[in-house]
């Protein structure tokens, strides 16, 4: 099987969203796992080992993955055209300053660091910094496949109206839009850590078979059952909460380095990014944006 769709991130972005929507759509095969690397880490696997990651679906017209070390790694787009020109491109961004500390965390969650501030973090891990240059690593997409092929959408939209952007996300792939879940609304890899290790894999031991056996709607029902999720609460550590924010000149550092691949955006994309603090103070547009903002406070 040939993967039609591929997601390349950006890391914390909500990927994993766009992975577990579209597990759910009975016209869409997702590969196994969901982050297979291959047009970066693994490409001298070659084609045929790709392909194993994928298996025939009843009526699937999309054939998906998503791993966000593909929006970084400057080779995996002429891999992915050389592999196949017709792949359609899907890329999730974010504030790329909300994105770095979530990455922060995550290497935390995942043991790859220690707990420890942002800026100790930012030391010893340069993609913190490097994932965020949005318009440098796009434009490397934009260079090798049409611009129709490559859907770029932005995660905060999509916290604001999941249902809406879900749709928009199967009408790029070709199959029906009108395709609702449950799961739709659902959070997805949050910064937490379980008190309980072994409870948490056979919760999600459980939750895996319920979603190989097609039962994705009757897992989120049975998630919101007060029982269920008391006891994920209860078994939920948010790292966010044991980790101080990044310092103030730590934030206009990190602006004041980022700022021209935001900016990039504008021509790249054709429209600005919708995130607060980025353009000229006598922007109109960022007069809009922090009024809004004010608003939804």
């Amino acid at each position: 099987m040939r993967p039609t769709v591929i997601g390349i991130g950006a890391q914390k972005c909500a990927s994993s969203w766009v992975h577990a929507i579209c597990s759910t759509h009975p016209e869409i095969s997702t590969s196994e796992p969901k982050e297979v690397d291959f047009f970066s880490y693994y490409f001298d696997h070659g084609y045929l080992w790709y392909e194993t990651h994928f298996e025939e679906q009843a009526g699937a017209k999309a054939y998906f993955e998503s791993s966000p070390s593909y929006f970084y790694d400057p080779r995996s787009p002429e891999r992915a055209y050389t592999y196949n020109s017709d792949l359609k491109i899907l890329a999730m961004l974010r504030d790329p300053i909300k994105r770095a500390f979530s990455n922060h965390l995550h290497e935390i969650v995942w043991g790859h660091i220690p707990p420890c501030t942002f800026e100790e973090g930012m030391r010893v891990n340069p993609v913190y910094v490097d994932q965020g240059r949005y318009t440098t690593h796009l434009q490397r997409w934009f260079d090798v496949f049409p611009r129709d092929q490559i859907k770029v959408v932005i995660a905060e939209d999509v916290a604001k109206d999941p249902y809406k952007y879900a749709a928009e996300i199967f009408d790029f792939m070709g199959v029906d839009p009108d395709f609702t879940s449950p799961v739709f609304g659902e959070r997805r890899n949050e910064s937490d850590r379980p008190r309980i290790p072994i409870l948490r894999s056979v919760l999600r031991y459980g939750g895996d078979l319920m979603r190989r056996h097609g039962l994705e709607d009757g897992l989120s029902q049975l998630k919101s059952f007060k029982v269920v999720s008391g006891i994920l609460r209860a078994n939920k550590i948010e790292v966010r909460d044991e980790i101080p924010p990044m310092r103030p000149e730590t934030v206009e550092r990190l602006r004041e380095i980022l700022r021209p691949e935001v900016l990039g955006l504008t021509s790249l994309l054709g429209v600005r990014a919708p995130w607060t603090g980025w353009h000229a103070p006598e922007d109109p547009y960022e007069f809009a944006s922090r009024a809004l903002s004010s608003n939804e406070r």
